[in-house]
C-alpha cells in the first residue's frame, strides 16, 4: 500500500501535504467547479497549443537559422586559410563536409554573406578580405543537415519552411490531410518569419507547423471526458484550496527555473534561496552548489577565450600576461600564481605574480634564475623569489612546463592550489595557452625579420630600405630639405666567388657591411638590396654633402679585409643622387642612383659620380633599343649587308663581309655600334650572331647557284659566342645545312677578344680551322696583342684598322705602322686586309707597302643582298683603280663610275 501511494506521487511530505489540503477542501459543491473548470481549461489548452505549435516553428527557424551561422564561421575559416595561403582555392573547392559542399571558390566580389535558392537548394556565400587579399566561398548547404528537425518534433505534426512567393522549400513530418479553410476545429497552424536580410541579404523564410486537432487539443478532449467523472468525485472548495496551495508549493520551483534560465541565457550565477525544509530547499543547496562550480567553468572557459582572441590578436606575451594573470589566482583556487619565460636571445628570465589578496600583477628579471629550478619544488623564500612580497611562506606546489616546439620556454606556478585535482587540470589548459602566445610571438618575430631584413648582413633589405626611403622622402617633402641616396656597388666581387668560394664571398660581404655600418650616422639607412650592392640613405646633404660620405665609404673600403687567412682588398662604384631634383619619389630617386652607378663603374670602377639627366636619357634609350631589338630578332626584322674585299694586285673581287643592318619602324635607322653593344650587355649577341652566320651561309651558296662567285663571305664573330662551348657545333652545323664549302667561309675576331682569353679561344679557333673556315683578326693594332700571342693564333689574315689606314697617306707615322704590320704578316704566312680605303691615294700607298687586299667605300659601301651581283660586275672598274698610274688624276672619275 505504501509503495502504491509512493507511486501515485504521495511519497514525499510536500505531495502528502497537498493530498490532505486537497481531502480538506473536499466539500464545495461540484457544479461551480465543473462550470469555471470547463471555460477555463478549454481556452487554456487551445491557447496552449497554438502556443506549442508557434514555439515550434520557432525552435525550428532558430535551429536552421543556427545551422546557416555554423556554415558561415566553417566557410570563414576556409577564407581565412586561403588568404593565409595554408590552402589553395583547388584545396578548397575539394574540401568535403558532411554539411555543405563547396560550390564555387573567387577573389570575391559580394563583400558580405549572402543567402540564396537554387530551387530547393541553399547556397551560402561568404567573403572575407585582409589588406590586398581576398576569397570569396559559395556553398551549397546539405538537406540532411540544414532542414532536420533533431527534436524540435511534436505528434502528427508536419514543418514546412516557405521561401519567398510561397515556395515550399523543406517539409518534415508527418503529413497533415487538407481541409477546407472554414473546418478549423479539424486542425491547427503556428507560424514563425525567419528574417533574413539583415544578415544574408535574402527575403524572409516562413516557418509554419500543422498538427491535427485531434492530436493538439488531445488533452482538452481527454479533459472533456473526464469532467463528468471529475465532476462526481470532486467538490469546488477543494479544488479552489488546492490550487492556492499548489502555487505556494511552487514557488521555489519557479525560483529555482528563472535562476536556470538566467544562467543558461547569460552565464550569471544568482543564489536561491529557499527557506523551506523539505525537498526544495535540499534542491536549492544543491542547485546553489551546482550554480558555483558552473560559474567558475564559464569564467574559465571565458578566460580561454579571452586568451585565444589576444593571440589572434598578436599582442606581446608580456602583455597578454599582465591581463590575464590577476584572474588566475581565482580560477585556479591559489592564492599565489606565477608565470616565468626565458628570453630566447639573452635566457634572461622574467617573472611575473599575482594573489589572490590583491588584483595587481608584480614583476621583476632575473638573470640567476632558471626556468628547470622553478619547475621543481622551490621555496619563495629563496633569494632568487625574494621579490614576491607576502608569500614568502608559502611554497610552490604545482610548476608546469610552458614549451614551445619542445624547447622549455617557461613555466606556471601555483602555490597551495585548494583543489589539486581541478586547479593542475585546468592550469595545464592556461599553460598551453601561454605556450601558443609565445610561439606565435617567435613566429612573427622571425617573419618579420625574413621580410624586412637580409639574412646574411642583418641589415634591411630592399622592402625595409623602401618603406624608409618612402619616410624620408615624406618628412623632406613637409621640411622642404634633401635626402641624398648612395648606391654602392663592389667592383669585380664575382672574381672572389670564383676564385674563393661562395662561402668566402658571403665572409666578405659581411665584412663590407660591418666597414659601411660604421660610416653611417644615426640619421642614415644602410640597406643591402642583394648581391653584392648596398644603398644609404642620407638625409640632409646640405649639412654633409653626399660627395664626403662617399669618399668617406671609399676610404673605409680600401683597408684590406681578412677573409680565409687571406687579404682582400676591395673597390666600390658609387652613384649618388639627391631629393627632390633627381627624382621625386623613391622609385625614380633609387633609378637614378642606380644609373650614376652604372654610369661610374663604366667610366672605370672605384669612382663615384652624380646623376645627370642625360644618364637617364641614354638609359632609357638603351632600354628601348633592347626591347625593339628582342622583337626585331623573333620578328626577323634585321637586315645584312655585304662589303666587297678587293683584290689590291688586280681589282679583282675576294671576297664580302657579311654587316647587320637594322630599321626599325620606332626608332629608325639603328647604328651597328649602338645595338651591337647593347646585344653584347643583355645576352642577345649569341642569337644575333648565329642569325647572321646562317644568314651569310645561305646568301653565298644562293648567289654562287646563280653562277655569281664571291670568293668568300666574313662574318664577326663576338667574345660571347667564342666562349661558348657550342660554336663550332654552331659553325659546322651552319655548313651542313647550307652545303657550303668550309674554305669559303672567313669568321673574324677583334684583336682585344683574342687577347683577353687566348687559350680557350685558341682552342675554339683552332677546331673551326681545322674544318677549312678561315680565321680572320679584325681590328688588328687596337689590342695591345703580344708577338708571341700573335703567332701562337690559328689565324689567316690581319685587318688593318681604319685609324691607321686613314692616315696612312698623308702621316709618317701612320704609314709606318700600316708597313710593320703588313710585314709582321707576311713573316708570320698571314694576309692583310686595310679596313677603310676612301681614297686612290690609300690605294697607291697600300701597294706600295705590300698590303693584299683592301675594303672601303672607295671600292663600294654595304649594299643589301639583291644587290651583290651587280657589286660583283664591277671587278673591271676596280682594277682600273688600283692600275691607275700616280700621276693619274681621274681616279675620282673612275670611281664614279661602280
Amino acid at each position: 500500500m505504501a509503495q502504491r501511494v509512493r507511486f501515485a506521487g504521495l511519497g514525499t511530505r510536500v505531495a502528502a501535504r497537498t493530498f490532505a489540503l486537497f481531502c480538506l477542501c473536499a466539500i464545495v459543491p461540484i457544479v461551480i467547479s465543473a462550470t469555471f473548470a470547463d471555460r477555463i481549461v478549454r481556452a487554456k489548452l487551445r491557447d496552449d497549443a497554438a502556443r506549442q505549435l508557434a514555439s515550434t516553428s520557432k525552435s525550428y527557424g532558430l535551429l536552421v537559422f543556427e545551422r546557416l551561422r555554423q556554415t558561415e564561421e566553417a566557410l570563414a575559416d576556409l577564407a581565412t586559410l586561403g588568404m593565409a595561403e595554408r590552402l589553395s582555392q583547388d584545396d578548397i573547392r575539394a574540401y568535403k563536409s558532411s554539411h555543405f559542399r563547396v560550390v564555387d571558390v573567387s577573389d570575391g566580389a559580394t563583400r558580405a554573406s549572402a543567402l540564396s535558392l537554387q530551387g530547393t537548394e541553399v547556397r551560402l556565400t561568404v567573403f572575407r578580405q585582409s589588406g590586398a587579399h581576398s576569397v570569396q566561398i559559395t556553398a551549397a548547404l546539405d538537406d540532411s543537415y540544414l532542414w532536420s528537425a533533431d527534436a524540435v518534433y511534436l505528434d502528427g505534426m508536419q514543418l514546412c519552411v516557405y521561401g519567398p512567393n510561397a515556395q515550399v522549400l523543406h517539409c518534415v513530418g508527418e503529413a497533415v490531410a487538407p481541409a477546407p479553410d472554414d473546418d478549423v476545429e479539424r486542425r491547427l497552424t503556428g507560424d514563425w518569419t525567419l528574417f533574413l536580410a539583415s544578415h544574408y541579404r535574402a527575403p524572409s523564410w516562413l516557418v509554419r507547423t500543422e498538427q491535427p486537432a485531434a492530436v493538439a487539443l488531445s488533452a482538452l478532449f481527454s479533459f472533456e471526458r473526464t469532467l463528468p467523472v471529475v465532476t462526481l468525485i470532486a467538490i469546488t472548495l477543494a479544488l479552489l484550496l488546492s490550487v492556492v496551495q499548489i502555487r505556494r508549493s511552487h514557488r521555489p520551483l519557479a525560483l529555482l527555473t528563472h535562476a536556470v534560465e538566467r544562467m543558461g541565457r547569460r552565464g550569471l550565477q544568482r543564489v536561491v534561496r529557499i527557506d523551506t525544509d523539505d525537498e526544495y530547499g535540499d534542491l536549492g543547496h544543491a542547485f546553489n552548489r551546482m550554480a558555483t562550480g558552473l560559474a567558475r567553468q564559464f569564467e574559465l572557459f571565458r578566460t580561454l577565450a579571452r586568451i585565444d582572441r589576444m593571440i589572434l590578436d598578436d599582442p606581446s606575451t608580456d602583455a597578454l600576461v599582465q591581463k590575464i594573470l590577476p584572474t588566475l589566482p581565482k580560477l585556479l583556487q591559489a592564492p599565489l600564481v606565477a608565470v616565468a619565460t626565458a628570453s630566447r636571445e639573452t635566457g634572461k628570465i622574467a617573472l611575473w605574480w599575482s594573489s589572490s589578496a590583491t588584483a595587481t600583477v608584480g614583476s621583476r628579471q632575473s638573470d640567476e634564475l632558471r626556468i628547470e629550478q622553478l619547475l621543481g619544488k622551490g621555496d619563495f623564500e629563496a633569494p632568487d623569489l625574494a621579490a614576491i612580497g607576502g608569500h614568502g611562506a608559502r611554497q610552490v606546489r604545482y610548476g608546469l612546463p610552458i614549451e614551445v616546439d619542445g624547447r622549455l620556454r617557461g613555466a606556471l606556478l601555483l602555490a597551495d592550489p585548494d583543489s589539486r585535482g581541478s586547479s593542475t587540470r585546468h592550469a595545464r589548459a592556461f599553460a598551453r595557452r601561454f605556450a601558443v602566445a609565445l610561439g606565435s610571438e617567435e613566429r612573427r618575430d622571425s617573419l618579420l625579420r625574413q621580410a624586412y631584413y637580409d639574412d646574411l648582413t642583418g641589415l634591411p633589405n630592399r622592402q625595409l630600405f623602401k618603406d624608409r626611403l618612402e619616410r624620408e622622402l615624406a618628412h623632406a617633402r613637409r621640411s622642404h630639405r634633401q635626402v641624398a641616396l648612395i648606391y654602392i656597388d663592389l667592383d669585380r666581387f664575382k672574381t672572389v666567388n670564383d676564385s674563393m668560394g661562395h662561402s668566402a664571398g658571403d665572409e666578405l660581404l659581411l665584412a663590407v657591411s660591418r666597414r659601411l655600418a660604421g660610416q653611417v650616422r644615426e640619421s642614415d639607412t644602410l640597406a643591402r638590396l642583394g648581391g653584392d650592392e648596398f644603398v644609404m640613405i642620407a638625409p640632409g646633404p646640405n649639412e654633409q654633402p653626399a660627395h664626403v660620405v662617399a669618399e668617406r665609404v671609399q676610404a673605409a673600403l680600401r683597408e684590406p679585409i681578412a677573409v680565409q687567412d687571406a687579404n682582400c682588398f676591395v673597390q666600390a662604384s658609387i652613384g649618388l643622387a639627391v631629393y627632390p631634383q633627381d627624382g621625386a619619389d623613391p622609385e625614380a630617386l633609387l633609378r637614378s642612383a642606380d644609373i650614376a652607378m652604372y654610369r661610374a663603374k663604366s667610366a672605370g670602377r672605384g669612382g663615384v659620380m652624380y646623376f645627370e639627366e642625360t644618364m637617364n636619357r641614354d638609359a632609357q634609350r638603351r632600354l628601348l633599343v633592347e626591347q625593339r631589338l628582342r622583337v626585331a630578332l623573333s620578328a626577323q626584322m634585321l637586315e645584312l649587308a655585304y662589303q666587297p674585299k678587293v683584290n689590291l694586285q688586280d681589282g679583282s673581287l675576294a671576297g664580302v663581309e657579311a654587316l647587320a643592318r637594322w630599321r626599325d619602324p620606332q626608332l629608325g635607322v639603328v647604328s651597328p655600334i649602338e645595338f651591337i653593344a647593347v646585344a653584347e650587355e643583355c645576352g642577345l649577341i649569341d642569337e644575333l650572331g648565329t642569325w647572321v652566320l646562317h644568314e651569310a651561309c645561305w646568301t653565298y651558296q644562293g648567289l654562287r647557284r646563280q653562277g655569281i662567285e664571291l670568293g668568300h663571305v666574313s662574318v664577326n664573330v663576338s667574345m660571347r659566342q667564342l666562349r661558348d662551348e657550342r660554336f663550332v657545333a654552331e659553325v659546322r652545323q651552319a655548313l651542313e645545312r647550307t652545303g657550303m664549302r668550309a674554305h669559303a667561309l672567313e669568321i673574324e675576331v677583334t684583336e682585344s677578344t683574342l687577347a683577353d682569353n687566348p687559350r680557350e679561344v685558341n682552342a675554339r679557333l683552332d677546331a673551326i680551322r681545322q674544318m677549312g673556315v678561315r680565321i680572320s683578326i679584325d681590328d688588328f693594332g687596337t689590342g695591345y696583342s703580344s708577338m708571341s700571342a700573335l703567332s701562337a693564333l690559328p689565324t689567316d689574315a690581319l685587318k688593318i684598322d681604319r685609324s691607321f689606314v686613314t692616315d696612312c697617306a698623308g702621316q709618317a707615322t701612320a704609314r709606318s705602322v700600316v708597313e710593320a704590320i703588313v710585314s709582321i704578316a707576311h713573316v708570320l704566312g698571314k694576309v692583310t686586309v686595310a679596313e677603310g680605303v676612301e681614297t686612290a691615294d690609300h690605294v697607291r700607298t697600300l701597294r706600295e707597302l705590300g698590303c693584299d687586299f683592301a675594303q672601303g667605300y672607295l671600292f663600294s659601301k654595304p649594299v643589301p643582298r639583291h644587290q651583290l651581283a651587280a657589286v660583283a660586275a664591277q671587278v673591271g672598274v676596280w682594277g682600273d683603280i688600283v692600275n691607275a698610274p700616280a700621276e693619274r688624276e681621274p681616279i675620282a672619275s673612275l670611281a664614279g663610275r661602280r
